[in-house]
């Protein structure tokens, strides 16, 4: 393998997407591909929607024009034009036409309840120990051992997936992939080319992979075999891993929702290697999930530490026990769920065993207690009120599920995904696609989102209404009507006064407590379509677009403001430092959410600096995770400097911010999101 130094040929490998030229040899262009697909269609309108997908994706593969990169070793792309995305609108409308009831427009209901469903097609990840232990003829193999079209669907779309590696291999000029054609991979290089195969080629059908799994334990024989045998050394493997991670970096450039590669929790010696490869890169994509113990060690810690100190954000550290017990009591066996991996941001679930499509669902807590609040009913007591917004909470929760049911009934005509299904054993043996409930887990996920917000606003109407009686509700439902207007001196009580949540206040703290259990119940045992039940998460993102639809809250934060993130303070709210938010997150049992958590911490440059500074992180997060925390990143920030890159982008090209599950540049946040980043840096730091 005769690679160039990676650094000379980076720029050009970030841009390989927008430069992509497609060859002309042994293709159709993108009118054959669309008249061949029209014509399939017009021959066959009564045709099952899992043989349509699968004729697509066989042609496509087979047909559609391949870009032209002899210099990248890991060379695929194709221009497959709308077709997929035809294929899933035809879905759509066969869907509407089979299910009455059916939905695919959340927007209505969403400003009514707060609520977000959808066929999902992201949150999933294919069974990558299968794939690269079986390679595409073992795939193939196993799935022959099967009669039923949805068998013969497998063999069909894998086929063609080693055609197309073939095609690759010619076009470019590289023999690996035509060596991944016909045999399981042996090399490293081999196993990342057929990864990124797998990934590229179910995306482009359509379905987003969130999760390319844990990549240490993965590749880890490879890396050993390789060294022993002479064809890598520690240095020329990690040049290969840099080849391997920008082409995700590359696709969407840092503005998307990251690539999710896992370490731990079994620390070895690609664990170490793979993170200073991270370093080195310095990208915002992929993003890294580290799955610790008490036993983890301690120089590992700080290698990653040292990552987040200096910039390199897109870590998050998850408590693998507490994870691990949370998905036991959800229902997964013991061994299934100790393989876990994460699948979204923070969301767990068995590798090669689970579909939980965990954001396909989301509650938006701030809604349902407006209108609890706007409902015009005279609460008598502050319990009347808690009950009002309980009611309301479990009306939103009501209508999800219906939607989410039609949904889950939905998929198998909008989107079969075979190229993704083939991979997992549970598929074969029930004979059935993911969309038709073939995994052995078949979840869904629910992200309950802006805790914050809600408690807050809560303790607040239990201070202006009932405590102090300050106002009544009917005026303060036209308060909130008027944004505030006229209300500026009690709006800043509002904003003064009651325990906020993340502060470690008693009584703020007690009522989260009561209502995380009343969330969690009331999604533990909810019934999905799919032979599976709800699965809660607890968290918030998109912060900035969220708050921008949500108006006025009793909390005194004004209409279209950012919303809390994740188990974070309402921005500027936390008063009593990083103790405090830690003392109020960790009373809530963050098991009773196994779809996850997870806690955003800011810190100021000044208090990490130095081997010191590093030690001091591995301590707070040694902490956070033995006291019952699920899931912690950090985001290290001077208010300073953000306001300098505001002035001054062009000095701050590749400034990190750990938005949510995911990092972005600095630069590329909108100037709203920019500034609630400044916000949250001023407040915790003066």
């Amino acid at each position: 393998m005769n690679l160039k130094p990676f650094e000379e040929v980076r720029g050009s490998l970030e841009k390989q997407f927008e430069k992509a030229v497609y060859s002309s040899e042994d293709c159709w262009s993108i009118q054959k591909l669309q008249d061949e697909w029209n014509d399939h269609k017009r021959k066959h309108p009564e045709e099952e929607r899992l043989a349509a997908q699968t004729f697509l994706i066989s042609m496509v593969l087979r047909h559609a024009p391949i870009a032209v990169e002899k210099e990248n070793p890991f060379p695929g792309k194709l221009n497959c034009g709308d077709l997929f995305q035809d294929s899933y609108m035809t879905g759509i409308k066969i869907a509407e036409e089979k299910i009455p009831g059916v939905s695919f427009d959340p927007t209505e209901l969403n400003k009514k309840y707060g609520i977000i469903w959808m066929v999902d097609r992201s949150h999933v990840a294919p069974d990558w120990e299968a794939i690269l232990h079986l390679g595409l003829p073992g795939l193939i193999d196993r799935a022959k051992v099967g009669n039923a079209p949805f068998h013969k669907a497998i063999v069909t779309v894998y086929e063609s997936l080693a055609e197309f590696c073939r095609r690759v291999g010619k076009i470019n000029e590289n023999p690996v992939y035509l060596k991944i054609a016909d045999h399981a991979p042996e090399t490293l290089y081999e196993a990342f080319a057929l990864a990124v195969v797998f990934h590229n080629a179910i995306e482009y059908a359509f379905q987003l992979v969130r999760s390319m799994g844990k990549f240490d334990a993965l590749y880890l024989d490879f890396y050993r075999k390789d060294l022993n045998e002479g064809r890598l050394t520690r240095e020329s493997a990690k040049e290969l891993i840099k080849y391997f991670w920008i082409e995700f970096y590359a696709q969407h450039q840092g503005q998307h929702y990251g690539k999710n590669f896992c370490f731990g929790p079994e620390i070895n010696e690609l664990s170490y290697l793979g993170m200073e490869t991270f370093y080195e890169l310095n990208v915002v994509d992929p993003k890294l999930s580290v799955l610790i113990r008490e036993d983890t060690p301690q120089d590992f810690m700080e290698l990653y530490a040292k990552c987040i100190r200096d910039g390199r954000t897109s870590i998050v550290t998850l408590n693998y026990d507490l994870v691990v017990e949370g998905l036991i009591r959800h229902g997964r066996t013991p061994e299934d769920a100790r393989n876990v991996i994460p699948i979204g941001c923070y969301e767990p679930a068995v590798a090669g065993k689970e579909v939980s499509c965990s954001g396909g669902n989301l509650l938006y807590l701030p809604t349902p207690l407006l209108n609890a609040v706007m409902d015009q009913t005279e609460y008598p007591d502050f319990e009347s009120f808690v009950t009002g917004v309980k009611n309301h909470i479990r009306q939103a929760v009501k209508v999800m599920q219906e939607m989410q049911t039609y949904s889950d009934l939905a998929w198998k005509y909008v989107h079969p995904v075979p190229l993704f299904s083939g991979t997992y054993e549970s598929c074969l043996e029930r004979g059935r696609d993911v969309s038709e409930a073939g995994a052995k887990y078949n979840m869904s996920g629910c992200v309950i989102c802006h805790f914050a917000d809600l408690v807050d606003s809560m303790t607040a109407v239990k201070y202006l209404v009932y405590d102090k009686e300050l106002c009544t509700f009917p005026e303060l439902r036209k308060i909130l009507k008027n944004d505030w207007a006229g209300y500026e001196r009690l709006r800043r009580i509002a904003l003064r006064e009651p325990g906020k949540w993340g502060n470690n206040h008693a009584e703020t703290d007690e009522l989260a407590k009561g209502l995380a259990t009343f969330l969690s119940d009331l999604f533990w045992t909810l019934p999905n379509a799919r032979g599976g039940f709800f699965f809660p998460a607890l968290f918030g993102q998109r912060v900035v677009e969220v708050g921008a639809t949500i108006g006025a809250l009793p909390s005194g934060r004004k209409a279209g403001e950012p919303v809390s993130k994740n188990m974070c303070a309402v921005i500027g709210m936390d008063k009593n430092g990083i103790t405090g938010l830690m003392n109020s997150i960790l009373k809530i049992d963050m098991r009773q959410f196994p779809n996850g958590t997870c806690t955003d911490i800011m810190l100021h440059p000044s208090s990490v600096t130095g081997d010191t500074g590093i030690k001091l992180m591995v301590s707070l997060i040694r902490t956070f995770i033995r006291q019952g925390g699920t899931g912690i990143h950090f985001n290290i920030f001077d208010a300073e400097v953000l306001r300098d890159a505001q002035k001054n982008p062009e000095k701050y090209n590749n400034l990190q911010v750990r938005v949510c599950g995911w990092n972005v540049r600095f630069n590329d946040l909108s100037p709203a999101a920019q500034e609630t980043f400044i916000r949250e840096a001023e407040s915790a730091f003066n």
